[in-house]
């Protein structure tokens, strides 16, 4: 897997350097399977270790994301941070971008116990990629 959704027409450099980013943030900590995706569901970069199919990686967290918002808009809770899924073998952590950010990092993990270690590397991660993100030409992607 290449890491791209080539039909996006992204500048490889900013592919690249999100690219980058991701398999730092895995060669960090213990987190794999690290994707940026747009809130729309389109894929915009993912690591070497995100090889499950590309759905999982796109339609799905989108359809999550707009789940999650609505509920907390509607439960008065505030804007939407992120949806941490817990399976019998691990987690999936979905990171949302603030209103004015269309885009989400997600990314999976094992180990539990180290769910606050995780939300801070995440984080920070997510606030370096951020302006890489406000490079990308959002109006070819129904964003």
């Amino acid at each position: 897997m290449d890491g791209s959704n080539l039909e996006l027409n992204i500048n490889p450099e900013i592919l690249a350097e999100l690219m980058r980013n991701l398999e730092q943030l895995e060669s960090s900590t213990d987190l794999e399977g690290s994707a940026i995706i747009s809130k729309t569901g389109l894929r915009i970069a993912s690591s070497e270790t995100a090889d499950i199919v590309a759905d999982i990686y796109s339609a799905s967290p989108a359809t999550l994301i707009s789940l999650g918002e609505k509920i907390s808009e509607g439960l008065e809770q505030g804007e939407l941070k992120e949806i941490v899924i817990r399976g019998t073998i691990g987690y999936t952590i979905i990171l949302v971008g603030s209103a004015d950010n269309n885009f989400m990092l997600f990314t999976n993990c094992s180990k539990g116990y180290k769910l606050g270690y995780y939300f801070h590397k995440i984080k920070k991660a997510f606030r370096k990629i951020e302006p890489v993100l406000k490079q990308i030409d959002t109006t070819k992607m129904g964003i």
